[in-house]
């Protein structure tokens, strides 16, 4: 879950909105944050909320971290940084007997910004060149930053000894270079369980997928969900029900 700092589409600080919300609901076994604000105001109460987790933070920016909860022990842990253009975290995870690496990933911004989102959903920006020229101009440029990325994050997916489950906001679509590079080979949760046109950003008219959770064959996915009811952030909170096969 990109948890956008807990700022609200009007950066107002909604940490305890999210608290409300998930107080009451069972938590998940692992947690994956992106954007998680290290110093946001009450972040003590998500530590609170996780109570008895093991927890992992990588820095990614400042004070926005790559963070996973993890009900289960975590043995190992690791980095690829994208020297704050994109971040991605990997932790060893022991459920049971059996060890499973959960990579956590944030890669770098797709830079469109709350205005560009408003000028393409009421039509605007097809009477404004310039505009337009500059978000393909950033979409172009931004994309190949994130391909410089994933191609070192495809090569420490390729050596990992373990099952494993990739996740998180690769920021770009499912018809991109970036998608395709680190989906080889591993199946796509919404692919396999979820259903309808599947976006996970809000922004846009809601027309991108660009959250995903992915894994290895040895690993069973029985359900999908991205919570289209949810506000807090903009982007979708995804759950999956998983099964390691024997």
């Amino acid at each position: 879950y990109n948890v956008r700092g807990f700022m609200d589409e009007k950066f107002r600080h909604n940490l305890d909105n999210f608290i409300e919300r998930y107080a009451e609901e069972p938590l998940p076994d692992i947690a994956c944050f992106q954007e998680y604000m290290s110093d946001a105001r009450d972040i003590e109460l998500i530590d609170e909320l996780f109570e008895g987790y093991h927890k992992r933070m990588t820095t990614e920016s400042g004070n926005l971290m790559v963070c996973t909860f993890s009900r289960y022990p975590i043995i190992a842990t690791g980095e690829i940084s994208g020297e704050n253009r994109g971040t991605s975290q990997w932790c060893d995870v022991v459920i049971r007997r059996d060890t499973v690496r959960v990579f956590n990933n944030h890669l770098y911004t797709t830079s469109i910004t709350s205005d560009d989102s408003e000028q393409i959903a009421d039509g605007r920006i097809l009477r404004d060149g310039s505009r337009m020229a500059s978000i393909v101009d950033r979409i172009a440029s931004n994309s190949a930053i994130r391909a410089e990325h994933v191609d070192t994050l495809r090569t420490v997916i390729d050596a990992t000894p373990y099952r494993h489950i990739v996740c998180g906001d690769f920021n770009d679509t499912p018809m991109s270079y970036v998608y395709r590079c680190i989906s080889e080979n591993l199946s796509d949760a919404f692919v396999e369980q979820g259903s309808g046109y599947g976006y996970t950003f809000r922004p846009m008219r809601s027309l991108l997928r660009i959250d995903y959770i992915l894994y290895t064959d040895d690993v069973e996915c029985r359900s999908y969900t991205a919570d289209m009811e949810c506000n807090l952030s903009d982007h979708l909170p995804l759950m999956v029900n998983m099964k390691l096969k024997k």
